[in-house]
């Protein structure tokens, strides 16, 4: 029961903070429109625009289309850049639209390897982890056909290890498509967010850079405490 306890307290205090810094950014985004900020930002924003125009100049290519999906790969294999930063690697080098479409291959490619190798070898230590919680543990592996619903709110929540997700549920009976819909469909905000603050990186006192970032936290947010909720009425099983 404490530990239970212990864990929704990190939960809500974290939710709380994401809620703070959202705010925070809130106010930030207005005190850039003031004419003292924005008579010191002048100073730079040629040479940032001169940034921007160089990289979507020699850096849009094919060959960054194959690295950038190469990452990828890479990430569902070794630890390796989080998909935070290849994502806006994709939207700083290419335009928003192009940027979305090469991230979405991307994570296809990411969730389809580890749910081939959830699969073939088992869900892993990631099972393990959710035997812990008896009502999201049945969810997802009742008659082994895995939860729709869990598997939006795993991909929806922050911080949760994609590749992990993907194993445990190659390991149930969820069908490839579905699979692969669903956890787009969750981490959708993410993908979106951190394409917009990729394509807007040069230009980090606008309100296209600065919103992705207060999204992110009110969302983030909004998953912990409903993970919180989802303690309260679901208790850690005796070890």
């Amino acid at each position: 029961m404490k530990k239970e306890k212990s864990i929704r307290y990190i939960l809500n205090v974290s939710a709380f903070l994401c809620f703070v810094f959202a705010l925070g950014l809130a106010v930030l985004l207005r005190l850039f429109k003031s004419e003292q900020f924005l008579g010191w930002y002048s100073k730079y924003t040629e040479t940032l625009l001169s940034y921007e125009i160089w990289m979507q100049a020699y850096g849009a290519s094919a060959v960054s289309v194959i690295f950038i999906l190469l990452n990828y790969t890479v990430k569902a294999v070794i630890p390796w850049f989080p998909i935070s930063c290849i994502c806006v690697v994709a939207g700083a080098l290419f335009s928003w639209y192009y940027a979305v479409i090469i991230n979405i291959a991307g994570l296809v490619i990411l969730f389809s390897i580890k749910f081939m190798w959830g699969r073939k070898f088992g869900g892993g230590n990631a099972e393990k982890i959710l035997r812990k919680y008896d009502s999201v543990y049945n969810f997802i592996d009742k008659s082994k056909t895995g939860s729709p619903l869990v598997l939006f709110v795993l991909r929806f929540m922050p911080s949760i290890p994609v590749n992990s997700v993907s194993g445990l549920y190659g390991a149930t009976d969820i069908t490839y498509g579905k699979f692969i819909l669903i956890s787009l469909s969750g981490f959708a905000y993410k993908l979106f967010s951190y394409t917009v603050i990729g394509r807007n990186v040069f230009d980090p006192a606008s309100a296209s850079f600065v919103v992705p970032f207060m999204v992110l936290s009110v969302f983030s947010g909004m998953a912990l405490l409903l993970i919180s909720g989802v303690l309260s009425i679901t208790p850690l099983k005796n070890k």
